[in-house]
């Protein structure tokens, strides 16, 4: 891609209406564009970015044996009279279709994808299994805040397990856990924590958040040095003592980026979902809700890592991996160059921009800044007359102050090429 053919607008300045950096960097770096209040166009930086984090979570959901499904953002009406929730929840969107029909918006989708494994299982046999999905959800918030932090519509992976016994779904509740430190690291997050968290709408009798220690945060939460951490939800006090060991604890802020839920049989039972058990009686599931936030997730990213310049990534999850820029020469032979680099690369599959705009390098260093590939190749006559081509580094979670800042000009790809493996942790 060449950065005049890409489909951003990059703003230089403040940013009127963005109240924390994330926010103000997404919208400067031409990550998301308001659609309407609540609702975001991903373009194709945050797309990209938005995608790579969806890739890392389908990797980890796979590994813990998740089948992934897709259901629709609509369902109707009825399913959610089922479980009494329809007139129960106060961000659900509601409306009337042509034939007179109700319909709803999903915010989440425990009665469709009980509807849906109420039509497929029978046996015992068949259990556990855990379905999951990257969808789209709706929630009417009367207030939004801080751009893909809190918004309308958003991209949530949603995943429901289904279970014999209470054992078996605590077993594959910590597999989830588990699975999802190593999503957020995979990520680029640091400072993440998981929290003791109140049920609210879902339901069930035992919950976590996941939760991105930042002042930027709308939670509260209470941390205790002998391990105790709760949502300021699930507390309902404002007491600084421990109800584990009555130490004084520490209230901080934070930024939910995901929850996972052990919901019972709040959902089966309701919607009479039912399987004959091994001594032939029949019998209704356990069910476990796991939630991530993918846009929110990008954002949380962008609160953490990003500099006044822009953001940092990580190589998992940047737009780019390299972006190859052309300083100008009198004989062009910068030019040539930065595109024979660009187009091996390419020609290699790697995820390669091109800045060889006739423009000056202040400029295209800080949309370097903005668009934050995790490796930047400049091409100048500088560098040039010692026949290198400089290297500069953009990542958040491993120290590059020991990598190389200059490739030989005749191993130049294949030196950025073992990098990126070296920035993937591979």
């Amino acid at each position: 891609m060449k950065i005049e053919n890409l489909c951003v607008r990059r703003l230089i300045g403040d940013v009127a209406g963005a109240t924390t950096r994330g926010h103000k960097i997404a919208v400067k770096g031409g990550y998301i564009y308001q659609t309407f209040q609540g609702g975001y166009t991903l373009t194709p930086l945050g797309w990209r970015v938005v995608h790579k984090i969806e890739n890392i979570i389908r990797d980890e959901m796979d590994k813990i044996d998740g089948q992934e499904i897709l259901m629709p953002v609509v369902c109707t009406a009825d399913l959610w009279r089922e479980t009494g929730r329809y007139d129960a929840m106060a961000v659900l969107a509601k409306f009337k279709g042509s034939s007179g029909a109700d319909y709803v918006i999903c915010p989440t989708h425990e009665e469709v994808v009980t509807d849906y494994a109420r039509s497929v299982i029978s046996s015992y046999r068949q259990l556990p299994f855990m379905l999951y999905q990257i969808q789209t959800k709706f929630r009417d918030e009367l207030r939004v805040r801080a751009g893909l932090i809190r918004t309308r519509e958003f991209i949530m992976k949603d995943g429901y397990s289904f279970h014999e016994t209470q054992e078996d779904l605590e077993h594959y509740y910590k597999l989830c856990f588990d699975a999802y430190y190593r999503i957020f690291r995979r990520c680029g997050l640091k400072n993440f924590i998981d929290v003791m968290s109140s049920t609210g709408d879902m339901g069930g009798a035992v919950a976590h958040e996941f939760q991105l220690v930042n002042e930027m945060g709308e939670d509260t939460l209470y941390v205790c040095d002998c391990g105790f951490r709760a949502n300021k939800e699930l507390e309902d006090t404002d007491s600084t003592n421990c109800p584990k060991c009555g130490g004084k604890m520490k209230k901080i802020r934070g930024i939910e980026i995901g929850n996972i839920f052990q919901l019972g049989k709040k959902y089966t039972e309701s919607m009479h979902m039912t399987y004959t058990a091994a001594d032939g009686t029949e019998k209704t599931p356990i069910m476990g809700c796991y939630g991530i936030g993918v846009g929110r997730t990008m954002a949380a990213i962008l609160e953490e890592s990003a500099d006044d310049n822009g953001p940092v990534w990580n190589m998992e999850t940047a737009p780019f991996a390299v972006e190859v820029i052309g300083l100008a020469d009198k004989e062009n032979k910068t030019f040539e160059l930065a595109e024979k680099i660009y187009n091996d690369l390419h020609a290699a599959g790697v995820e390669v921009l091109l800045d060889n705009r006739d423009a000056r390098a202040g400029e295209k260093f800080a949309d370097a800044d903005l668009i934050a590939a995790p490796i930047r190749l400049i091409v100048s006559q500088k560098n040039l007359d010692k026949n290198v081509i400089e290297v500069k580094y953009r990542v958040n979670d491993i120290d590059t102050s020991k990598m190389p800042n200059s490739f030989d000009i005749k191993t130049c790809v294949d030196d950025t090429i073992k990098t990126i493996q070296k920035l993937l942790h591979k």
